[in-house]
């Protein structure tokens, strides 16, 4: 299965940043531009890592456990510290054919090129930072960075069951 690019749905992200504030929000001001990332299996479960696009810090910036640049940092980068566990229902795959902005689409095309190159190496380092933070004693720098991803497992357990959302949902589907 390759990867592709999601678009995350914004009251389920505001309903895990009520438990974790480094749940990225999604103000108004932001609306416009949709929160995109990736899907990974992590834990055996969903998670969506999410993009960052292009800015100019990220070309001096190096890579770290939770960050990963795309294309040198050019097309922005991964933020790993901010994945989070997410039912199936609550991602929407976005066709880069249906994009209006041409200059967007095309960003969007090179990235998820680059993103499907890597996508073993994407993967093990969100692996890897996960069992950093959850299972072994890390640098507090680095644990600040990241969301608790324990903490938020559990909320999106509860939410699923209060919402009568099937365990299927969130469990990753190796195909």
């Amino acid at each position: 299965m390759g990867i592709n690019l999601y678009r995350v749905n914004k009251s389920y992200c505001m309903y895990l940043h009520e438990f974790d504030s480094r749940v990225p929000e999604m103000r108004e001001e932001k609306e416009t531009r949709p929160f995109i990332g990736i899907l990974l299996c992590v834990n055996g479960k969903n998670f969506f890592a999410p993009l960052t696009s292009p800015k100019q810090k990220h070309l001096y910036m190096k890579e770290t456990q939770d960050f990963l640049k795309i294309y040198e940092g050019k097309l922005g980068g991964i933020n790993l510290n901010n994945m989070i566990p997410i039912p199936r229902r609550f991602l929407e795959k976005i066709y880069l054919e249906q994009i209006e902005n041409n200059q967007y689409a095309h960003m969007l095309s090179m990235q998820l090129e680059w993103l499907q190159r890597n996508k073993v190496r994407i993967t093990n380092k969100a692996r890897n930072l996960y069992f950093l933070i959850t299972q072994t004693k890390v640098e507090e720098s680095l644990k600040n960075r990241c969301c608790n991803f324990k903490l938020l497992e559990e909320k999106c357990d509860e939410y699923m069951r209060t919402h009568y959302i099937a365990e299927e949902e969130i469990l990753y589907i190796y195909a």
